[in-house]
């Protein structure tokens, strides 16, 4: 439970060793760089990549995205082939340098491929609309070209329906040919008159509502629309034999995404030259390492005779980056720290207080024990498949961790899926004793002369408790920086003065009355030491308005409290749906009914169940998630920190074996 101390690093070297060096600190994965500091020292360049790199990794990005996108319809087995996060040692890493023209003529053949898809998926809707523009003539058997005429007015359109005997009574008053067809839509009409009559047939063609035919062509509309067909399926052959085409490429989306990944390295490479100080010959570099890898970094180096390193530890109330280093089980709480805040780099790490907090109130309020054996098991399961050190990783452990306080408190509540299988086997003296002292509704106790529910009692108690624990954080936190008086007063009595509440309490409600009169001696002795001692730091007038501020905190003491009656109302609803769905429904109404009800009750409980996990599961991490980040960092916690992160060790789709330090988050 520490935040790694740090070392500010200062390295000069031989500009012609610029790009070398740089490599090699990636490959340490404990190096941060920071802009040079010398102010009289002139930058490199401009801290972007140039416009052809950039230009690469699009391209090589877009290569990914079309393949992944094309091969969506590939079963689960044949998709992991080319999965995010799959480990790549430092080797192949820089072995992509070598790789270069072979994945640049890829992406080439990938891009040859995406316009053929391109064109192909313009040129069929093209194809469609000029066959759908056949169908009204499919009726006309001529040619289109057939129907013209050097000494007469052709005419070959559609007319309304309702206006054809119109023109056909029209038309005999004309010394010209008229014929009509049955189009898929209008009538077609089929006209011939000669020139001198040519604007009185017009006239009748547009009364009927004519509209000319386009088409032009030695072809009838049926030749033309069954070409387009021909068309078509030819766009379907070529369509198929891209996909066979693009289907031969499944296996290039791995090594295109660690190209694509290289090539974003040295994009970041080109953005820290460009902010290194420079001389004609040299260059300076600014870095953060961690102190325990600050000799493996020198180590390093030292294959670079011409260099000259300095650094020196970083005090705790200058900045620096953060790096927590924690224990296996620890270190997985750091994802639910980090959604909150970073701490400081001079603050405390809290995730070792936390985790054992945070697992104690998820087991607390899922309090069943099929419930946590589902949360462990597929905890691990869905862990086992994650990329180590991700976000999604560490949560999955979270829960699994929580589900095993989750099976020692549905033990100790005997909720077994809502089935209290204790209270069956084990007889009325046991029911007794649970109903006395378990259960979550019947078990109550007389504070004051109110009843109160026994379970609701101990979630307050647990959250005086922590409320403690943030107490005795803040007071390491003052003597750490050597403010013994802050730390004993303002941190230590009061824990000791709540710590004696709950014992006053509990004295209280159990009747143990010499018990209660000391308990309650120390408490008020302790509250009330730090009420008067609230201002011991202050100067002048202020030592008596910290008082009267000190006693006004009491009622947000109180409120704190009090949330933690929220444990006890989830614990309580999540017990009482589970009990619905397998006393209540299953076990009470649909087993007696015989096999088929004892079919429909199975299935009732498992479905049943699995819905109330999930939703349980939800309000139990948001809840508890506020308890630690209000209630219990709200008294010592200090955020805002920055991750430290490694030069060169953020990749979007792999995961560089050993490229950060222990307990580093990955991307």
């Amino acid at each position: 439970m520490a935040i790694a101390e740090m070392c500010a690093l200062t390295l000069v070297a031989m500009s012609a060793e610029r790009s070398r060096i740089l490599d090699t600190l990636q490959r340490t994965g404990s190096v941060q760089l920071t802009a040079c500091r010398a102010a009289s020292l002139p930058m490199l360049g401009q801290p972007t990549p140039t416009d052809e790199l950039k230009d690469r990794i699009e391209r090589t990005r877009a290569a990914v995205a079309f393949l992944e996108k094309e091969l969506s319809y590939l079963p689960k087995p044949e998709k992991a082939l080319y999965k995010d996060g799959f480990d790549v040692t430092i080797e192949e890493f820089y072995a992509q340098a070598d790789e270069r023209a072979a994945m640049e003529s890829l992406v080439d053949e990938v891009e040859a491929l995406a316009d053929e898809r391109k064109r192909l998926q313009t040129l069929r809707p093209l194809i469609t609309a000029e066959q759908k523009s056949y169908l009204p003539y499919l009726g006309f058997p001529l040619a289109f070209d057939s129907f013209h005429s050097q000494k007469t007015c052709c005419y070959l359109g559609q007319v309304s329906a309702d206006k054809q005997r119109t023109l056909e009574e029209g038309w005999k008053t004309l010394d010209g040919y008229l014929t009509f067809y049955t189009g898929s839509g209008k009538p077609i009409v089929a006209a011939v008159v000669y020139h001198a009559q040519q604007a009185e047939a017009s006239r009748l063609l547009s009364d009927a509502g004519f509209v000319a035919c386009s088409f032009r062509g030695s072809n009838t509309a049926q030749a033309c629309y069954d070409d387009c067909a021909r068309r078509l399926d030819e766009c379907t052959a070529a369509e198929e034999n891209l996909r066979v085409r693009i289907e031969g490429y499944k296996n290039s989306i791995r090594p295109l995404k660690l190209y694509g990944d290289y090539l974003s390295f040295l994009a970041e490479k080109q953005c820290a030259e460009g902010v290194l100080g420079a001389t004609q010959h040299t260059f300076v570099l600014d870095a953060y390492v961690p102190t325990a890898s600050l000799e493996s970094v020198k180590e390093a180096l030292s294959i670079y005779p011409a260099l000259y390193l300095a650094h020196r530890v970083i005090a705790r109330d200058e900045y620096a980056p953060t790096l927590m280093q924690n224990g296996r089980v620890v270190e997985n709480f750091q994802a639910v720290t980090n959604m909150y805040s970073v701490p400081a780099y001079g603050a405390l790490d809290p995730n070792g207080l936390m985790s054992f907090f945070f697992s104690l109130f998820l087991g607390f309020i899922m309090g069943d024990a099929g419930y946590g054996l589902l949360m462990l098991i597929g905890g691990l399961l869905l862990a086992k498949k994650m990329r180590p050190g991700s976000t999604v990783h560490r949560m999955s452990k979270v829960f699994a961790i929580g589900g095993i306080f989750a099976l020692l408190f549905g033990a100790l509540f005997d909720s077994w899926m809502g089935f209290g299988l204790l209270r069956a086997v084990c007889g009325e003296g046991y029911n007794a004793f649970y109903t006395a002292n378990i259960d979550a509704i019947a078990s109550t106790c007389s504070l004051m002369g109110i009843s109160i529910p026994s379970m609701l009692l101990w979630s307050l108690a647990l959250g005086v408790v922590q409320i403690s624990a943030s107490l005795v954080m803040k007071a390491i936190q003052h003597f750490r920086r050597k403010q013994i008086l802050d730390g004993i007063f303002g941190g230590l009595v009061w824990a000791i003065g709540w710590l004696s509440f709950v014992a006053w309490v509990f004295c209280l409600v159990n009747g143990y009355n010499p018990a209660t009169a000391i308990t309650g001696y120390i408490t008020v002795g302790f509250m009330g030491t730090g009420l008067l001692t609230a201002g011991i730091s202050a100067k002048g007038f202020g030592k008596v308005t910290k008082v009267f501020g000190a006693a006004y905190g009491l009622i947000n003491y109180l409120s704190d409290i009090l949330s933690y009656a929220r444990l006890y109302g989830l614990m309580l609803s999540g017990a009482q749906i589970a009990s619905i769905f397998t006393n209540t429904l299953a076990l009470g109404m649909l087993f007696p009914k015989g096999p088929v009800g004892v079919i429909f009750g199975v299935i009732l409980i498992i479905v049943g169940n699995l819905f109330n996990l999930a939703i349980s599961m939800l309000g139990a991490f948001i809840h508890d998630s506020r308890l630690q980040y209000v209630e219990f960092f709200g008294r010592f916690y200090e955020g805002e920190g920055e991750l430290f992160t490694p030069f060169g060790s953020t990749f979007s789709h792999i995961y560089l074996k050993h490229s950060a330090p222990k307990g580093q988050d990955q991307a």
